[in-house]
């Protein structure tokens, strides 16, 4: 009888793993914020006489919390994927990294963009996908 060969979760996966879930927690707590204040704000325009001010303020105020609260939820469950070393979630990191360095590095094309902010925005995804590429510990611990 064979026994499951146990994985072993490298440190810089949990530290990231971490970070995400204190993201997540974050982004929740902005989403639900947002949503009830956006209706409070909304509430009292509509209760001086602007029905219609009052409206959109609740519609885009609701619209922009649930997108928080959206994003939120599925940073979490990113989160949770790379703590339990799920193999989607070692892919999910290399496209979302990936994305976030070619959206950075577009930013040398904006006139007024900083030099060292755009430097700094490159170098965390930067480190993430060297880590992960290159770190056999990391693939063995994914399986890839």
């Amino acid at each position: 009888m064979q026994q499951p060969i146990s994985r072993h979760r490298p440190l810089g996966v949990s530290i990231i793993a971490i970070i995400l879930i204190i993201q997540a927690i974050f982004e929740l707590l902005v989403g639900i914020l947002a949503i009830v204040a956006v209706f409070a704000i909304g509430h009292a325009i509509t209760t001086h006489g602007h029905t219609v001010t009052g409206s959109v303020v609740d519609v885009l105020g609701g619209t922009l919390g649930g997108i928080s609260l959206v994003i939120g939820i599925l940073t979490l469950i990113f989160a949770l994927g790379l703590w339990m070393l799920k193999r989607w979630a070692f892919w999910l990191t290399i496209i979302i990294e990936a994305i976030s360095l070619v959206r950075h590095a577009l930013g040398f094309v904006h006139p007024h963009s900083s030099t060292v902010s755009i430097a700094i925005g490159l170098i965390i995804p930067v480190v993430i996908l060297l880590y992960f590429l290159l770190d056999r510990n990391v693939r063995e611990a994914f399986r890839i």
